[in-house]
């Protein structure tokens, strides 16, 4: 199968950002990611509307970004665990009750 490539351009703070995605979903990532970043961004600026110059708009969405990515990946590596967990505790309180 030919792994097509489709050149599309997403849009963040008035910055045309030209990409490269290989399918229909992975550009429905990008501009939702563009869209996200945009919001956020806006957000701050409604929030902290005295800030020295955009730069600080943008670093701040970048670090809230990067917060919730590594809460999201801490939270999805330790999930299974728990899971596991309360299956167990689940079998213990079963053979407890039977006693």
């Amino acid at each position: 199968m030919e792994n097509r490539k489709f050149n599309i351009s997403v849009s963040i703070e008035g910055i045309q950002l030209p990409l490269t995605v290989s399918s229909a979903e992975e550009e429905k990532i990008y501009r939702s990611a563009a869209s996200n970043i945009q919001g956020r961004v806006q957000k701050l600026r409604n929030m902290y509307p005295n800030l020295k110059n955009d730069k600080y708009y943008y670093v701040m969405a970048m670090l809230n970004t990067a917060v919730e990515a590594l809460r999201t990946t801490n939270r999805n590596a330790t999930q299974p665990f728990y899971d596991m967990m309360d299956g167990l505790e689940a079998e213990i309180d079963e053979c407890l009750k039977k006693k």
